[in-house]
């Protein structure tokens, strides 16, 4: 193995760790804003979702959910006891990178024939710039819809999952604050999150991306087959390489010499 695909096998390793790092810290730490508790914890999920594959992405959501459900039974914060119920807790926390991985990943399968189709512009070509820049406008727009609507899950569902538990189902909460007060804690994190991690994300998957520590999830076309022997068939006209065609005049002339 040459140093290079080490080093990019190294980093691979590197972010993938960074990513389980960042969960468990902003689980134990939590981030709060004027008395707003912030969920950071969706930001590795998310960035997850947009460069590593779903395994890995599906494996770090589980760990923020349960995480985080385990933290609502230690913490201070006057919304804590509507997340001790795990299915206000741990399901939608679930759905956000399931959510963000399908839809990004969809989304780019769907539009694979005009990714390739830019991706296939050579440098120095007239339309090389135009065609990476419409290339980079198309993923990163793909990439602000997952991170909004996998954001977004996770509001919609506690949402739901309160009005199905605590007004539907009236089951007993432990904390004396009105339903009301819960319905717009979690009204306001989400108007926050979603606009927060919409911009936060994009670049940082972006940056790990281009750097080649993501897994790619684009297709690239595939190049026409070269003979080791007779060199490539779409560049042996310009270069020194012989041709099947020259290869055969060749061939035939030194017979005839003989």
């Amino acid at each position: 193995m040459s140093n290079k695909s080490s080093r990019k096998s190294a980093g691979k390793v590197a972010v993938l760790a960074m990513l389980l790092a960042l969960v468990i810290i902003f689980i134990c730490v939590p981030v709060s804003i004027s008395g707003i508790s912030l969920a950071m914890c969706l930001v590795p999920i998310l960035i997850s979702a947009l460069v590593q594959s779903f395994g890995i992405t599906a494996i770090l959501t589980l760990i923020m959910a349960i995480g985080l459900w385990a933290s609502a039974f230690v913490s201070a914060s006057p919304v804590a006891a509507i997340f001790r119920n795990p299915l206000v807790g741990i399901v939608p926390r679930l759905a956000v990178g399931l959510v963000a991985y399908g839809l990004y990943h969809g989304l780019l399968r769907l539009a694979s024939s005009y990714l390739n189709g830019y991706d296939a512009v050579k440098p120095g070509d007239a339309e090389y710039k135009q065609a990476k820049s419409k290339a980079y406008a198309m993923r990163a727009g793909f990439a602000i819809a997952a991170c909004l609507l996998g954001t977004l899950s996770n509001t919609l569902l506690v949402s739901l999952n309160i009005w199905l538990c605590y007004i539907v189902g009236n089951m007993p909460i432990d904390s004396n604050l009105p339903m009301a007060f819960f319905e717009g804690a979690v009204v306001i994190n989400a108007v926050i999150e979603a606009v927060a991690f919409t911009v936060l994300v994009p670049p940082i998957a972006a940056a790990i991306d281009k750097a080649g520590y993501g897994i790619k999830s684009k297709r690239k076309l595939k190049r026409a087959p070269v003979d080791k022997e007779l060199g490539d068939i779409d560049n042996c006209r310009n270069e020194d390489t012989p041709c099947l065609e020259d290869r055969a005049v060749n061939e035939i002339e030194g017979n005839n010499n003989r």
